[in-house]
């Protein structure tokens, strides 16, 4: 939640009253913090064991892109895409914000202190092995809709 109070600024200018949107973040964390375990235990494999070797080098914008498109695909396929559109925007500057401020943290240093790369797939199969954790950690359409309300709630526009 930390990253996310850094990052408040971004969803406040999308019409948030950020306690609200906080406390629906807060309300989901357990879940969230499942679908990121699930995460982690699906690519425990990726940090070098042993001798090292080469990695492909990757970056975080490809990853972001091939999140952005899998969510575009869902909305389209829900039929909402034109609707979100506006939200998604600022969603995607929030969750930049997030992602800068964790790379920051104790997640960055692999790459940025020690030069280090891991050793993932495609962003694209990350990205479906990652919905597929947050689908088993709750993250169904149930959950998706009851987080969207609250944030809606929360004053988002």
């Amino acid at each position: 939640m930390e990253c996310a109070d850094k990052c408040q600024h971004h969803v406040i200018a999308m019409g948030a009253k950020y306690p609200v949107l906080r406390g629906c973040l807060s309300e989901k964390e357990a879940i969230i913090k499942s679908a990121i375990d699930c995460g982690h235990n699906q690519f425990a494999n990726a940090c070098a064991r042993g001798n090292p070797i080469q990695v492909q080098k990757r970056y975080p914008e490809t990853l972001k892109l091939a999140t952005f498109s899998e969510v575009n695909s869902i909305l389209a396929r829900s039929g909402i895409q034109a609707e979100a559109k506006t939200i998604l925007v600022g969603a995607k500057k929030f969750s930049g914000c997030v992602m800068k401020c964790v790379e920051r943290g104790s997640a960055g240093k692999c790459t940025t202190k020690l030069g280090c790369g891991l050793n993932l797939p495609s962003d694209r199969q990350v990205v479906q092995t990652t919905k597929q954790c947050a689908i088993r950690s709750g993250f169904n359409t149930a959950g998706v809709q009851s987080l969207c309300h609250c944030i809606a709630g929360s004053g988002v526009r």
